[in-house]
């Protein structure tokens, strides 16, 4: 059986993730607040020690959620455009 491919692409901002737009396109289906985020942060660690990277795809609205929440460093752009 030959391996599933997947093709990624990388939006131009952030809010693009939070759109939905097109079959087996990763989005984020809920932005976690901060007092939902430690146990899905045990989950997703448990799931990465277990799966490696792949885990990343089943938890991929914790992701986005601890780096939603991440203040911008002083004096550093966003996303190129």
């Amino acid at each position: 059986m030959a391996p599933q491919m997947y093709e990624f692409h990388l939006p131009l901002s952030p809010e693009e993730l939070l759109k939905s737009g097109g079959v087996n396109q990763y989005v984020v289906q809920e932005v976690l607040s901060i007092r939902h985020l430690p146990p899905q942060l045990r989950a997703f660690q448990a799931a990465f020690r277990a799966q490696g990277p792949l885990a990343m795809l089943e938890h991929f609205d914790t992701i986005y959620s601890i780096l939603h929440g991440v203040p911008p460093l002083p004096g550093a752009s966003s996303y190129p455009g």
